[in-house]
């Protein structure tokens, strides 16, 4: 073989080397880990070198705050070729706790206006039956506007890998982010060859299950849950479960139910509806007050901030389901994390991205 040709075939393993996709359909934990890190960073930056020694990953953009004081950063890890989008958690500012409380279901697919002459469809799953988090879908939208120009500059670069993370309420928005860029991919409006993959660490919940369900045909092995068992914020928002909220074709379905006691004989029909009235018109009463008070009432307070922001509309709903395939965290049994961390009068104590790195550590750890 001669010089020449052998000098070809080795630019050309580098070259293919040098554009190779990194990441992989599997739960890293070291990527964990560093996702973890830059929760921190995009909150309070570390030092660039101490964050460098600690993730491998140089910040190369933060964004204003937007929308409902919204912010996300860009890190790119030169030796993987991997780019990592983080999206901020809440601050102690009350337009940030308003995009949490505002928890009224919107449809996961429709029109908003953020301003007049801003006008975004959405789509973050194809079943009309996907229903999500009004506050958490406005703060996406924002989000999405400046993430989605500096994706496209990333491929331009060839930067294919990317990961979406984020932690508490930037976790819970990287699902709807990461929903609305897959779409985005079937809809030709990115590349297809561009992957991503999502972590949400201490996540709420972000729509009902029809909303789950699409968004976890969609990931498969590429997303994932982080969750410590004693944290409260992935038990987020609070979930009423109707009879109209299961599957048209369920025995507990409203219609089947009906069909149901429509069969009995007098009285016993009677006394059956009794029984299922007696049920069912509790769950009623809460999600329609549910979504009253956390939705257009909550809205008027956004609106005094965003005067030009469309109300969307909302779904009599507030069954409110995990999402992502889970890696669960589970301190109970560990003495030591018991003593640092398990603070009667801390109730974020099991929350931060602290609490998260030293029982992921802990699974690590030979």
């Amino acid at each position: 073989m001669t010089r020449i040709r052998m000098a070809c075939i080795y630019f050309a393993l580098l070259s293919f080397s040098a554009f190779a996709q990194h990441l992989k359909p599997l739960a890293d934990l070291e990527e964990i880990r560093h996702s973890l890190y830059l929760a921190e960073d995009i909150h309070k930056p570390y030092a660039s070198d101490s964050l460098y020694l600690l993730t491998q990953y140089t910040n190369i953009y933060r964004s204003p705050e937007m929308g409902l004081t919204n912010k996300w950063g860009l890190y790119y890890q030169e030796k993987t070729g991997v780019a990592e989008v983080v999206i901020r958690g809440s601050v102690n500012k009350g337009m940030s706790w308003l995009a949490n409380y505002y928890a009224a279901m919107v449809p996961a697919q429709g029109t908003i206006a953020l301003t007049p002459d801003q006008v975004v469809d959405y789509r973050f799953a194809e079943d009309n039956k996907a229903s999500v988090h009004a506050g958490w879908t406005l703060a996406s939208l924002y989000l999405l506007q400046d993430i989605k120009p500096k994706i496209d500059s990333l491929y331009q670069t060839n930067t294919k890998d990317i990961i979406i993370s984020g932690h508490s309420q930037g976790g819970v928005i990287a699902y709807l982010i990461t929903a609305q860029l897959k779409q985005w991919q079937k809809e030709d409006v990115l590349p297809q060859d561009i992957r991503f993959k999502t972590y949400t660490l201490a996540a709420p919940k972000p729509g009902n299950t029809y909303f789950a369900y699409q968004y976890e045909k969609t990931m498969q092995q590429w997303s994932y849950s982080l969750v410590n068992t004693q944290d409260w914020v992935p038990e987020v928002p609070p979930t009423t479960q109707r009879f109209q909220d299961f599957n048209p074709i369920s025995p507990f379905s409203t219609a089947n139910i009906d069909k149901s006691i429509k069969k009995i004989s007098w009285p016993k029909r009677w006394f059956a509806r009794g029984i299922y009235n007696r049920v069912s018109t509790p769950t009623k009463k809460s999600v329609k007050r549910y979504a009253k008070l956390l939705g257009p009432f909550l809205f008027k307070e956004i609106q005094k901030s965003l005067p030009d922001l469309q109300e969307p509309h909302y779904r009599q709903e507030s069954n409110y389901s995990r999402c992502g395939t889970p890696i669960i965290l589970d301190g109970l049994s560990n003495p030591a994390y018991q003593s640092q961390f398990n603070q009667s009068d801390n109730i974020m104590s099991h929350h931060l991205p602290n609490a998260y790195l030293y029982l992921l550590e802990q699974q690590m750890a030979p």
